[in-house]
């Protein structure tokens, strides 16, 4: 009898943590704990993660609204800024890049943004990374996508409608 409550009162949390997000697939807003996520935060904000920094340099690219894209060598463009930028394993905050814009200064309509595989870093391991894009409002996950890079190229091209 001991074991079944031990197990019940292990996996209780789980269920009731469960039972509150019944459904994934819908797109309401996700409130994140800013501790997840490196950079500054804004509106809208695109926000890249990705594994294996030591063999693989992956880059975010946001192209505005104007037609200008924001990337490592274009830090500044229409009002946002690359403020966090991963090169290889020289990533004092981790494997992120991050583009934001302060609240109020964005210009509404569509961004495109994407995920580029730059090159690698010298490594000897895999060459694969996967990598995870946030689109984020103040602190809410609004949009996520996620992806496999293993060679020189690009992820597919999301596109995120912003309005003020």
């Amino acid at each position: 009898m001991k074991k079944t409550t031990l197990l019940l009162a292990f996996l209780l949390p789980f269920v009731v943590l469960n039972s509150c997000n019944k459904n994934d697939d819908d797109a309401t807003p996700v409130p994140i704990p800013e501790t997840v996520l490196v950079g500054q935060d804004g509106n809208p904000r695109f926000n890249l993660q990705f594994t294996n920094p030591e063999n693989v340099d992956l880059d975010l690219y946001v192209k505005t609204p104007a037609g200008n894209t924001i990337y490592y060598a274009n830090a500044l463009a229409d009002g946002g800024t690359l403020d966090v930028d991963c090169l290889c394993d020289n990533c004092d905050l981790g494997p992120n890049e991050n583009i934001f814009w302060e609240n109020g200064t964005a210009a509404n309509g569509n961004y495109t943004y994407w995920v580029t595989y730059y090159g690698d870093c010298g490594g000897a391991g895999s060459k694969t990374a996967s990598f995870t894009l946030r689109v984020i409002k103040n602190g809410t996950i609004l949009e996520t996508k996620t992806g496999e890079l293993s060679a020189v190229g690009e992820s597919q091209h999301y596109t995120f409608a912003h309005v003020n």
